[in-house]
């Protein structure tokens, strides 16, 4: 997979919006939805600095360019977010505390290992954004939240590319290691966004329960795709 065309191409065909309708939302979801998605948009607004550096310092030119092309797709994302709470009249929020530690998290780690915290980011968006698309009825709002799904699942399979092929040397207890640890990380880091975004998924119809089932889920098929060589790996 050339992922460098890939987002290339994906700048060209993304969904048209219909802006021009404006934006109705029902009464019981207006509040949670934009408390919800003012958290998720000051998560996209990151510059991805260090990410870049740590691309860079890899000598692959081609990766490096398109590590910037996926961060320019987030950037469009936060700019999405940001105009449908412009639409709502609601002010952007400038820090949130759990941006903030995923910042300061991904900035003491090394590429890989930051590649670990922005794909567990990525596997409990893929959730949120479906449940969005599947519990709102606003046209403007489904083709935005259809379009992130979408890239979405681009992403997770750019980094678990990368990632299959960062690990598939390591020693099955080193992989054993890295994997367990990081669904212990992806554990803590889901059960905060279920509490914090708890009003939202109720309001969508969504389950606590079945948000961390369908994580967990989407959790083990990438642990799958990225450890698919080595049988001797399990996620419980």
């Amino acid at each position: 997979m050339n992922w460098r065309t890939y987002f290339e191409q994906n700048q060209l065909s993304h969904r048209p919006i219909p802006w021009t309708e404006g934006i109705e939302v029902a009464p019981h979801l207006r509040a949670p939805l934009i408390r919800s998605l003012q958290r998720f948009q000051i998560g996209e607004t990151g510059e991805g600095h260090h990410l870049q550096a740590g691309a860079a310092a890899l000598g692959d030119a081609d990766y490096a360019a398109t590590i910037a092309l996926f961060i320019a797709e987030e950037h469009e994302h936060a700019r999405l977010l940001e105009r449908i709470l412009g639409e709502l009249e609601a002010p952007l929020l400038k820090s949130h505390w759990s941006d903030g530690v995923f910042m300061l998290v991904r900035h003491l780690m090394g590429l890989k290992l930051e590649l670990v915290v922005l794909l567990s980011a990525e596997l409990i968006a893929k959730r949120y954004y479906r449940a969005l698309y599947e519990g709102t009825h606003d046209p403007v709002l489904r083709a935005i939240f259809a379009q992130i799904c979408d890239d979405e699942e681009g992403h997770i399979a750019f980094h678990c590319d990368f990632l299959g092929r960062a690990w598939a040397e390591q020693a099955p207890l080193n992989r054993w290691l890295i994997c367990n640890s990081w669904q212990l990380f992806f554990w803590m880091v889901v059960l905060v966004v279920t509490c914090d975004h708890a009003r939202l998924l109720q309001a969508v119809k969504v389950t606590p329960i079945g948000f961390l089932h369908d994580c967990r889920q989407i959790f083990k098929q990438t642990m799958a795709r990225i450890f698919a060589a080595n049988k001797q790996v399990a996620i419980a």
